[in-house]
């Protein structure tokens, strides 16, 4: 029993009794080495004492129990732990070297302690690593257990270097880091759990070869370093973030990402550079890119969820094995969904075409949904192959937004559109598969919620006549010609470019708008607005007659002198028979003066009037006059309220 102090000065002092209780002091200094049992191992009791190695001095722990108390180290003392040395619940404060040593109970180390190449570090039943200090590992160096049931590491501090924590279940809430340049940390072949923080920083790479329970965790990757998730020993990361700064990378080198229970999210750059398994719920508010050759594959059930995007590559692929996928999120590029070992696909999200090799989307016989968007890019190309389930054997296309401007084939064509279309550009085109042909060449019907939008110089013709209840829009430099008649019996058709149709147009409901150019007769029992909206006027071109019946409605907009731009006008090239009502409606805080005089309809003769008059008033002093002629009609200000 020790209560003073015993000191090792310049030589080697070995202590070798058969049990040691000290509350005193035990130390080396001065180049002392002080040599704490050889030949067999002892218990020492230091709850209250000191053990510590001064400047110049040694201690060597060998082979026996060191309980409680205090170790440390000053200037450029050492304490080395050898030959299988237990720490068992104490306090360092200063430097510990490890040749082959075990932990038991709470270690308080506010110091260091290094593991060197080649050393072990050993957990003896149940460890709690906390304090302000560090372990240092490098080469090949070991944190591992004992080969007890129990063993297992509870970190509350930093644990970095490079070395293996090598089947040893650790719970980390403190940091686990791999900041050793051109080296690598590896947690391999247990299970972490991790509530706080795993990084690969300074160029080192973290591999991540076990199970990682990360909800409420971060697993980080910073600038030029790199975490690897591997499946050597089913290398699976469930909840939490993953994230990355600056140039840092995530790959996933066959390893897992698991949603089934706890949400793992990537909120940084995750490189699949051989193959990712997924399942459950992956929530990607970063970039998750497809390299190489390789492929997602679904484990479970799959959702893809997140404002980020998943980008894909040509022979890269998403395999299902027969497991739902759902798609939330965005997914771009090219290769293919679904591959040879296809899947029901449900996508929500955006599915986007964007590069010169063709996306394919490749169901299983459950067919894919599209409730989202697809998007095809200028000179870019997305195959559907399979059952579609949006697209039913007759042809009616429901749900799904569709913006195309390079190629979209589907299995075959639309002769209903209850979706949402848009064509831009020349080569815009949407094909059927078998046979090879523009899949909206026999379109005959627009339904309710059906929206086609042709813009940015498309042309799209018919061989069919076409029916609309929806929207139909025809931009500017755009046509849309129709082999057979145009009936509108609701919803809106709206030409700012080239409408032409074999027979006339029949509004019977809904409404016609636009400062396009109508290339057919029109009879309209339902609203004709001359420009894009009330409140735009524009000048509408009818080629043909334009005959207006009781129920039908014109509306113009006058804010200016100058027609077409200013004011509204409806320009018929033939005879033009109205009846109905005529609204008129000032806009851009125009007020015209006394005299002024609006040719708002031309054609080559004008029978007929209109029945009712709305917007004459201009103010208390002035209103329009409507004047018809012989082959107009116009609005001439007079004074005197209306």
């Amino acid at each position: 029993m020790n209560h003073s102090t015993i000191n090792a000065v310049s030589g080697t002092l070995y202590m070798q009794p058969t049990n040691v209780v000290n509350t005193g002091t035990l130390e080396a200094s001065s180049g002392g080495i002080m040599e704490l049992t050889t030949g067999f191992p002892i218990t020492y009791t230091n709850t209250g004492g000191t053990i510590q190695a001064l400047n110049g001095g040694i201690v060597q722990m060998d082979g026996s129990t060191f309980t409680g108390g205090t170790i440390t180290t000053a200037g450029t003392g050492v304490i080395q732990a050898n030959g299988d040395a237990i720490l068992n619940s104490l306090t360092n404060n200063g430097t510990v070297l490890v040749s082959a040593a075990a932990l038991e109970g709470t270690i308080t180390n506010s110091g260091v302690i290094q593991v060197p190449s080649a050393a072990a570090l050993s957990m003896n039943g149940p460890v709690t690593l906390t304090g302000s200090g560090s372990i240092l590992m490098s080469g090949t160096s070991n944190l591992r257990t004992s080969g007890g049931t129990s063993d297992a590491l509870t970190n509350q501090q930093l644990i970095h270097g490079y070395g293996t924590l090598y089947e040893l279940p650790v719970t980390n809430q403190g940091q686990i880091v791999a900041d050793s340049k051109g080296n690598t940390l590896t947690l391999a072949g247990s299970t972490t759990g991790n509530t706080s923080l795993l990084e690969a920083s300074n160029g080192g790479t973290l591999e991540l070869d076990s199970v990682i329970n990360n909800a409420g965790g971060t697993i980080e990757a910073l600038t030029s370093s790199t975490v690897v998730f591997t499946q050597n020993f089913h290398g699976s990361i469930n909840g939490g973030t993953l994230t990355t700064a600056g140039t840092g990378l995530i790959e996933a080198n066959n390893g897992e990402l698991d949603g089934t229970v706890n949400i793992p999210t990537n909120a940084g750059k995750l490189n699949v550079v051989n193959a990712l398994a997924v399942q459950g719920t992956i929530n990607n508010t970063g970039t998750i890119t497809i390299l190489g050759n390789a492929c997602i594959t679904l484990n479970l059930p799959t959702t893809l969820t997140g404002s980020g995007k998943l980008v894909m590559n040509p022979n890269t692929c998403f395999e299902g094995l027969g497991n739902s996928f759902t798609n939330e999120s965005t997914i771009e590029g090219s290769g293919s969904i679904g591959d040879s070992n296809p899947m029901p696909i449900t996508n929500t999200g955006t599915i986007l075409a964007n590069q010169g090799s063709p996306l394919l989307i490749v169901p299983d016989a459950s067919g894919f949904t599209n409730t989202g968007k697809l998007i095809v890019n200028p000179g870019r190309a997305m195959t559907v192959k399979n059952t579609f389930n949006n697209l039913s054997p007759a042809g009616v296309l429901t749900g799904g937004t569709y913006v195309v401007s390079g190629a979209l084939t589907l299995q075959n064509a639309i002769t209903t559109n209850d979706a949402s279309i848009t064509l831009q550009g020349a080569a815009a085109e949407i094909s059927n598969e078998s046979p090879s042909n523009n899949a909206l060449g026999a379109l005959a019907a627009n339904a309710p919620k059906g929206v086609l939008l042709l813009q940015k110089g498309q042309a799209l013709a018919t061989t069919t006549g076409l029916t609309n209840a929806g929207k139909i829009t025809v931009g500017a430099d755009s046509s849309l010609s129709v082999g057979g008649g145009y009936t509108q019996t609701s919803g809106a058709t709206q030409v700012d470019g080239a409408l032409s149709v074999n027979s006339p147009m029949n509004i019977e409901k809904g409404t016609l708008l636009g400062q396009g150019a109508v290339g057919a007769g029109v009879i309209s029992s339902g609203t004709v607005t001359v420009g894009d909206s009330a409140t735009k006027p524009g000048k509408l071109s009818v080629s043909g007659t334009y005959t207006q019946t009781a129920t039908g409605a014109l509306n113009l907009a006058v804010g200016g002198m100058t027609v077409g731009t200013q004011y509204s006008q409806l320009a018929v090239s033939n005879g033009v028979s109205l009846a109905g009502t005529l609204s008129v409606k000032l806009v851009n805080g125009f007020t015209p003066a006394i005299g002024d005089t609006f040719t708002v309809v031309t054609g080559s003769a004008v029978s007929g009037t209109f029945s009712v008059v709305k917007g004459l008033s201009i103010n208390s002093a002035e209103h329009f006059s409507v004047g018809y002629g012989a082959n107009s009609v116009t609005l001439t200000v007079v004074s005197g309220a209306n």
